[in-house]
């Protein structure tokens, strides 16, 4: 998944995932484990909003994402002060080690398979220093099948429109169709992108974690509550074994 043009844009549809928050929301955890300062990975970075937040409370902080879009945007905003690194999420290296990593926005729903969880997994492991921290979320299945699934979504803005159609293709997989239309001063460009979510069972994810962390909690969005039910998004919070 390239994300192309959906990346120009990408910024615009996501101004109310509370970005400050979350960022302080995993600090907060880091605190907790003793992690204060020193380095972080944003894995699946993004456009580098949250590297860039993370940066100033202190950290230094590396990126990596798959999108050369995506990342031309993230270094933009750091004026170059963020190495952002272009590579999977599933086979990455780094030339160095971090004290904790963070993966935000269901990045780990996007990959196809349990196998690349556990792939992903690996690789976080590989470059956290010991007793490192791991901090990620991901959509639930309750979300992706009661919210989600068969649900459109229009984002009518000044200078695109965008149709956003979900479709269970089968049971917590979800295929993603985006139709942008920008505006070009005359008349309207068609982008089109196509993508898949799934969403994995909290106790199928600690499975594929335990080769390599310890799992100290599982949290409701941006809370210390418990999952519940009808949660939408929770946190996972390891530490490497």
């Amino acid at each position: 998944m390239s994300y192309n043009y959906f990346a120009k844009v990408y910024d615009d549809l996501t101004n109310n995932v509370e970005y400050e928050k979350r960022v302080q929301y995993i600090l907060n955890i880091l605190n907790e484990n003793g992690i204060f300062s020193g380095k972080i990975l944003d894995l699946a970075c993004g456009t580098g909003t949250m590297t860039v937040i993370a940066k100033k409370k202190g950290f230094e902080l590396i990126g990596v994402d798959l999108s050369e879009d995506m990342l031309a945007i993230a270094d933009n905003k750091a004026n170059g002060t963020i190495n952002f690194i272009k590579a999977h999420m599933q086979d990455f290296k780094l030339g160095c080690c971090v004290d904790a990593c963070m993966c935000n926005l269901d990045s780990i729903n996007h990959l196809e398979d349990i196998e690349d969880v556990k792939n992903t997994f690996k690789c976080v492991y590989n470059v956290l220093s010991e007793n490192g921290i791991f901090v990620f979320d991901v959509n639930t299945v309750f979300k992706h099948n009661e919210i989600l699934a068969n649900n459109s979504f229009i984002f009518d803005e000044e200078n695109y429109f965008l149709a956003w159609d979900n479709e269970l293709v089968e049971e917590n997989v979800i295929k993603i169709f985006i139709d942008i239309f920008s505006y070009n001063g005359i008349n309207y460009d068609r982008y089109s992108e196509t993508f898949t979510e799934k969403a994995y069972e909290i106790d199928e994810l600690k499975h594929a974690l335990e080769p390599y962390f310890d799992v100290l909690d599982v949290f409701d969005d941006i809370s210390k509550e418990k999952p519940k039910k009808d949660s939408e998004r929770l946190y996972f919070v390891c530490k490497r074994k």
